[in-house]
């Protein structure tokens, strides 16, 4: 993997200054790579919030799928920059179509949260936490408590969803349909087809003339 020049810096500076051997350099600098791109990642996906006048809607992505993927897991790729690009293009998405669909009546976006929420509890409760080859979860009480956080946050998300519905805030039905959107982008990744989606990007070459995936 091609590691940033900031990312070799750090990791080589902290090397000299304790003394690790080059394997333990080579995952502090990977770990380096994945903080930046992610801080990157975020500072670019708020500002295409404020360029789309969606930023409310994007905090929420943020926020919302940060919750349960880190309790419930999920599919994922194997590059932390096609993960990063996946999830710009998604919550981007997502907000925009938060944005027109918060205008719909209010019986379709009942429909959409309850069928969003009952999707998502049932996968969690089925299938969570969601681990991957490279960090398998181990640990059965691990995999139990991660289980059981993941109930009380899609618990707790419900719980905002009923409040939003009845808030007089301007961003209220934009920030629930971004909640709703968000479940289900989650519930997606936690399936076999989730995975095969992300597989298949993997798989895709860059194509170097181009620019294009190929």
């Amino acid at each position: 993997m091609n590691y940033l020049p900031i990312s070799k810096r750090i990791a080589s500076y902290l090397s000299s200054q304790t003394g690790i051997s080059a394997e333990k350099e080579a995952i502090i600098t990977y770990v380096i790579e994945v903080i930046i791109i992610n801080l990157l990642n975020t500072i670019n996906i708020l500002m295409l919030g404020l360029l789309f006048n969606v930023l409310p809607a994007v905090i929420t992505c943020l926020i919302t799928v940060a919750l349960l993927r880190n309790t419930a897991g999920g599919a994922h790729s194997n590059s932390p920059w096609r993960c990063a690009l996946i999830t710009a293009v998604v919550f981007l998405s997502i907000s925009v179509s938060a944005s027109y669909l918060s205008q719909i009546e209010q019986i379709y976006k009942d429909v959409m949260a309850i069928i969003a929420i009952a999707i998502g509890t049932f996968l969690i409760i089925r299938l969570a936490p969601v681990d991957s080859p490279s960090a398998p979860i181990i640990s059965v009480s691990r995999r139990r408590s991660l289980k059981y956080l993941s109930i009380t946050v899609i618990s707790i998300i419900l719980m905002v969803i009923v409040l939003l519905r009845q808030s007089l805030w301007l961003h209220a039905q934009e920030v629930q349909m971004a909640i709703i959107l968000s479940v289900l982008w989650v519930s997606f990744n936690l399936t076999y087809f989730g995975h095969l989606a992300m597989s298949y990007i993997d798989r895709q070459k860059i194509n170097s003339k181009g620019g294009e995936l190929s």
